[in-house]
Parts: C-alpha cells; structure tokens; sequence
C-alpha cells in the first residue's frame, strides 16, 4: 500500500522529514508549484495504469473461453504481471527488509497461490486489491482535493494605495497594518480589515461555509478568504499577514492533520503489532494444523493464505483516520476549526458547554431596556436630556442610544469625565448623567436612591433611573436548548460582571447555573472543579483573560475574532463567530466516532466470518481479498459520507 504523507495526506510527499511547523508551511508552497506542473503527467500515468488493468482483467475472461489449456499459465501470469507488477516488486522489497504491509502480505499470497497452482485464485487476488487500489486512490484524492481548495483561497498579493493616491502592488505578507489595499469585483480579499469606502456583496462560502452573499458598507469587517462581488472596496488593513484568517485557517488544517486522536493512535500501532501476529499464525495454520490432520499440507496452505489475505488491517488503518479527518473537515465547513482530530474525539465526549459572557453569549454593546423617572420630569422629556448629551459623547455607551430620536437641544457646557459620566447645562438646567461616583463628585444626594446602570440629575435632584443591557448574540437563546438535545447536561455562565447584570443575562438566555464577580483565576478553578466531577468540559471564551481557561477545558475553544493569545491556546476556533454552530459540531464529532466504531465493528466481523469459512474449507481464496479489498472500500465510503452528509 503507498504511503500517505501524514501532514498533507498527499502520496510520495517529503512532509515527513520536515520537523519545524514554519518550515513545513514554506515547503508546500513550493511544492505547490511542482505539483501544479507535474498534475497533468500524474492523471496521464493512471489513465495508463487503468488502460492496462482492463486489458489485464480482459485477458482473464478470455482466458475460461479461449486460450487453450497449455497456455494458462502463461496468460495467467501475464494477468499477475500486467495488473499487478508494482504491488510485486513493492511487496518483494518490503519481504525482503522485514516490513510487513498489506502489499507483503498480498505479495506472499499470489505467489504462494500460483505455486500451489491455484492460478485463476492468484489473479483474482492481484486483480481485486488492484481495483479496490484504484477506488480508494479515487477517494482519498476527493479527500486531499478538500485541502488544497482550502489552499488555494489564500492571496499572494494586494494592490495597496499609496499616499500618492496610486496602486502599489505588494506582496500581502509585506502589507502593513492601517495601509489601504484596494480589492476590485471578482477578487478575494487578501487581509482582515475595516472596509474604509465603497459597498459591495461578498461572498464568505470559501471561510465559513455560508453561501449567502452579504452586503458590506463603510466601517463594517471584512475577512481575508471572502470574495468580493459587485463592487469595489477600500479596505483599511487591522490585521497582518500571519494573523489574518485564511492564514490562521490554513495553519489550523496543516496542524491538524498532526494532532492525531487517540483513537488514530491505537490504530497505527495495533497495525504495527497485529500484521506480524497475522503472518505468525498463517505460517502456524500452513505448517503445524497439517501434522495434526494428516498432512494435508497444500490444504493448509491454501486455507493459510484465506487467513493472511482476509485478517489484513487495511479497512481499519485506513477508514478511521479518513473518517477523523472527514469529522474535522465537516465541522470546519460550519465554521468551527479544530487542531488536530484529538480534539474531535473530546468534542465527542462533552458533558458540560461553559461560557465567557461577554463576547460569547453576548456582544458586549449595552442597549437601552428601560427608563424609570422618580421626580418632575416625564420619560419623553428625560429621554430627549439623555439622546442630546449622549450623541456627544464617544463612549461605547453612547451607542446604546443612536436609535432614539429627540428634538435637538443648546448647551451651554459640556465636560466628559472619564469614568464617571456627563456634565452639561440644557435649557438653562444643570444636567448630570453618569454613575453614582459622578452624583458624589457634583454633591448630588444619592440616599434612598436603588441600583441602576446610569443615573440623571437635574439641578442637584436625581429624576431618573436608566437600565441598561448587553446585547445578546444571535442564536445565544436558541443554542441553549440545542446543547441540551446533544446531551450537554449543563451549561454554566462565567463573567466578572456584577450579580445583578449577569442574572439577567442568564434569565433571558434561560441559563441556571452562572457564576458573577469573576476574576480569571476564579474561572480556571471552577472549570477544575467542573473536571473533579468528571464532567468533560468545553469552555468557550475570548481575549487575554480567557486563556488560562481555556488551556484548562477539556477542550478550549476561542472567538475567531478574539486576541491572538487566546486563538494560539485554544483547541478549536470559531471562524465566524457564530456560537450557534457548537451545537451542530458535537452532533457531527459524535456521528464520526460511531462511523469509527462501526468501521471498526464490521471490519473484524466480516474478516472473521470469511477466516472461519476459510478454516473449514468452505471459503475460496478470492473471498478473502473481497473481506479485505471490498470492505475496505465500504469503510472508506462510509466515513467520507460524514462530509459529504454535513
């Protein structure tokens, strides 16, 4: 069987000897160009291949209608040869250096079968796991082709705008964070930014998955990898090169093609120790039954060589880690990037969803949820005092009330104080809008006043009360009761804000269990404890404070979006940003590992049927190619549904 490179599942690839990660990056690149160049040469080498199969497996059907008796073993042996020449000298080198692969085993059985004069048996052998050879080459190239599609998005250059006003072309590893790159329709976006002018519809498919177009304006983030449809755009660059998304993304998908689960792990040194184990006891089953059964050596030979044909692994070293790869693929497509199937296998087993609250279940913008007035003033009039001193401020809570309208009012004065609030003079009136701190600093009484987000006073009297909220992220209500049909027994809130903002933020998202007044020690010690109550955790979190968390999770997953600290720590990101798609990620991890243990299940069951009937003498040699060839490729096609089902 060829060897399939472990970082980039090409054939005959060098990834192997190369050790550094940045170093591995830079050789694909280069590589990428031979293999553009030499891609044509390859399809004409296995259209030649499959040319002479079917002239080999013509041959064998004339071979029972036409060629005379005394020429079968010339023609059956030009079948052997003809289909099966590299999987001879292959299986004969490996013979030869003791390494015992599927292609030794398969080697040792044709020449044993065609000695013993079994020769229609020999070349079915030969001709079965040649074709099951070409079907699984078929798939797993369907496969790769997945990850050099993810490749390919990537852009070399950008056309930046100088400040002479014209275009300069650069490569986008040497474009500077705050220059203007200019990206016409047609193009791909090649950094992260801010679009600084011009509107246009994007397509975002090739990053998240989404196939909706989105429109874009002035002042709203674009992402490297999107398409840029109708019109052009000027796009103010706030992310570098390395730091910019597609980057992250094809990092992320080399890396995880290394991160290998532990199931992956069990698998290839189980094949390591279980193919020599199989030869031993086919040797046993040729040698040793025989002189217990009177000596019915060729008998045994012929039953031996069903044993070593049909015990072959390759079913299951080669379905399990296309299907882990297949489950990291499908997840991806939703937007969630996991480094390595390892983390598959832990998103598999998560019993417990925790989450940072502001940036994950919110968006961290405050929105106005009510007025309360308490002295001579109405809310209409209240509200117009608030919008007027608010649309000059440049505080992010000001935001919280672009969307009122009011009759625009003169002031005499105006003074933003740094944390604490607003001072001005409206209509002749001494106006006050701020927190408590602020009502101390201008001697307003605050006795008998309730807790409130912002308070406003007018001519030293508080009149009114105002409450504010975090926005919630779209999909945060919704993905509560999704976790809990994915058997997530518990979702937990985590937050450094007050008790009575984040109960209202876990009443509204229907969350019972949720921890206030938080520092980011506090938080690691409660998912340890979470831990200690062997509970598998997935924690999900953004910034710097949320990366001693999420490096004690189960599984840590970051923000896509969030500080490059917390995404380099973390074990999974959320390229869009969308927490809604975690739901669907555990449902697809958990289909993956029952694919794995189906695979697993009906491999060995099937093998041991045919060795059973095999041992008694019932089962022909050719149907222990089909235990081995033929399930092989239903395994493959069973674990490569997982992306094509998602």
């Amino acid at each position: 069987m060829k060897k399939k490179c472990e970082y980039c599942g090409k054939y005959n690839c060098i990834c192997k000897d190369i050790e550094n990660h940045s170093e591995h990056h830079k050789h694909h690149e280069e590589e990428n160009h031979v293999h553009n160049h030499t891609h044509n040469n390859k399809k004409k080498e296995k259209r030649l291949e499959l040319l002479i199969y079917v002239v080999a497996v013509i041959l064998f059907i004339l071979s029972f209608f036409f060629i005379k008796p005394k020429y079968y073993i010339i023609t059956y042996l030009v079948v052997i040869l003809l289909s099966g020449y590299e999987i001879l000298i292959e299986g004969i080198k490996n013979l030869i250096k003791l390494n015992f692969e599927e292609s030794t085993l398969m080697t040792i059985a044709t020449i044993a079968a065609f000695a013993l004069g079994q020769y229609p048996e020999a070349c079915l052998v030969i001709l079965l796991f040649r074709l099951g050879e070409f079907l699984e080459d078929k798939i797993v190239d369907r496969s790769q082709k997945n990850i050099e599609d993810i490749v390919k998005i990537k852009v070399d250059i950008a056309n930046v705008i100088n400040d002479n006003g014209e275009i300069e072309i650069k490569k986008s590893e040497d474009v500077k964070i705050g220059e203007i790159i200019l990206v016409k329709p047609g193009e791909k976006v090649p950094l992260d930014g801010i679009v600084f002018s011009g509107s246009s519809r994007i397509d975002k498919s090739a990053i998240t998955g989404e196939s909706i177009l989105v429109d874009v304006c002035e002042n709203e983030e674009i992402l490297s990898g999107s398409l840029n449809i109708s019109g052009p755009l000027k796009i103010k660059v706030e992310k570098d090169y390395k730091n910019s998304t597609i980057t992250q993304i094809i990092d992320l998908v080399y890396e995880a093609t290394t991160n290998k689960g532990e199931t992956e792990k069990f698998i290839t040194r189980f094949s390591k120790i279980y193919t020599p184990v199989v030869l031993i006891l086919a040797l046993l089953i040729a040698v040793v039954v025989p002189l217990f059964s009177g000596f019915r050596f060729e008998e045994w030979m012929i039953r031996s060589l069903i044993f070593l044909v049909a015990s072959c692994p390759c079913s299951i070293v080669i379905s399990i880690p296309l299907a882990m790869f297949s489950g990291v693929g499908a997840i991806s497509k939703k937007g969630l990037l996991l480094k390595g199937t390892k983390y598959l296998e832990k998103l598999s087993k998560a019993t417990v969803a925790a989450f940072d609250k502001t940036g994950t279940l919110t968006t961290g913008e405050m929105v106005l949820d009510r007025i309360e007035t308490i002295g001579n003033y109405d809310k209409e009039k209240i509200m117009q005092y608030i919008v007027n001193l608010e649309k000059l401020s440049t505080h992010p809570i000001s935001k919280a009330f672009l969307e009122e309208n009011a009759d625009i009012l003169e002031y005499e004065d105006y003074e933003e104080i740094a944390g604490h609030g607003i001072y001005s003079k409206l209509e002749g009136k001494e106006v006050v809008l701020g927190n408590k701190k602020l009502l101390k600093k201008y001697e307003i009484d605050t006795k008998n006043i309730q807790y409130a987000s912002l308070y406003i006073a007018i001519n030293k009297k508080v009149e009114g009360y105002i409450f504010l909220k975090e926005k919630v992220n779209e999909g945060s209500t919704q993905i509560i009761r999704e976790l809990k049909k994915e058997k997530i027994n518990r979702v937990v809130m985590l937050t450094g804000d007050n008790e009575i903002a984040a109960k209202k933020i876990a009443n509204e998202l229907n969350i019972k269990e949720f921890y206030p007044d938080l520092l980011p020690k506090e938080k690691q010690e409660i998912i340890e404890k979470l831990k200690n109550e062997n509970e598998n955790v997935i924690f999900v979190g953004d910034g710097i404070n949320d990366a001693p968390v999420l490096a004690a999770a189960n599984i840590g997953i970051s923000m896509g979006q969030g500080t490059h600290i917390a995404n380099s720590i973390s074990d999974g990101i959320l390229i869009t940003n969308k927490i809604n798609v975690l739901p669907k990620s555990i449902h697809t991890a958990k289909k993956t590992i029952n694919i794995c243990k189906f695979n697993i299940i009906f491999s060995l069951l099937v093998k041991l049927i045919v060795i059973i009937l095999g041992f008694i003498g019932i089962a022909p040699i050719w149907s222990a190619v089909l235990a081995d060839t033929g399930v092989t490729f239903l395994t493959v096609m069973n674990s490569i549904r997982i992306i094509k089902g998602e």
